[in-house]
């Protein structure tokens, strides 16, 4: 059983920029329980100057993957949550549909995890047992941003060629 953490690629060149948020900026996270407090669909504009670059995984202002990374996500996971954003260039008439990233927020790590004093992540170790048959999830701590994908998710991702993501391994016992 192997896991990797699913980051943004920051320094995508000529990507894409939001009018009203700072893609790189700080974010926040809505979990599967909050599904009902959120719009079925949103809009969001990219500036004039955008480039024209959209990586398949949005970290700010709210998660977002591409229909491909969403596809992918959608077979390995049975109750998979998604509202859509449409994110729109006027200047170039193009319209980009992503999903909002909806995961249940699950305590996954191992006893092993070790943490520094001031409470950063020395060795990151999840538990084999806990994740069981999850492909996908958030971990239930606030020091953990990024989304957990298995093997299987990140073979069939490169598979499909996305652009814009990073996958770190992590531990698992």
């Amino acid at each position: 059983m192997r896991f990797f953490t699913m980051e943004q690629d920051k320094s995508l060149p000529d990507r894409i920029e939001f009018r009203d948020f700072d893609i790189c900026g700080p974010r926040h996270i809505f979990y599967k329980k909050d599904a009902e407090d959120i719009n079925d669909s949103t809009t969001l504009y990219l500036t004039e100057k955008s480039g024209e670059c959209a990586p398949d995984f949005i970290q700010s202002p709210i998660p977002m993957v591409s229909d491909t990374v969403k596809k992918v996500l959608d077979m390995y996971e049975d109750d998979m949550v998604f509202k859509s954003v449409a994110i729109i260039s006027k200047e170039r008439g193009v319209i980009l549909p992503y999903h909002t990233l909806l995961l249940d927020s699950m305590d996954m790590l191992s006893e092993k995890t070790e943490f520094y004093p001031n409470g950063s992540v020395k060795r990151l170790v999840l538990d084999s047992g806990r994740v069981g048959e999850h492909h996908v999830f958030w971990l239930n701590d606030r020091r953990f941003r990024n989304p957990f994908v298995s093997l299987e998710i990140v073979e069939s991702l490169l598979r499909r060629n996305v652009i814009g993501i990073i996958f770190r391994e992590v531990e698992v016992e």
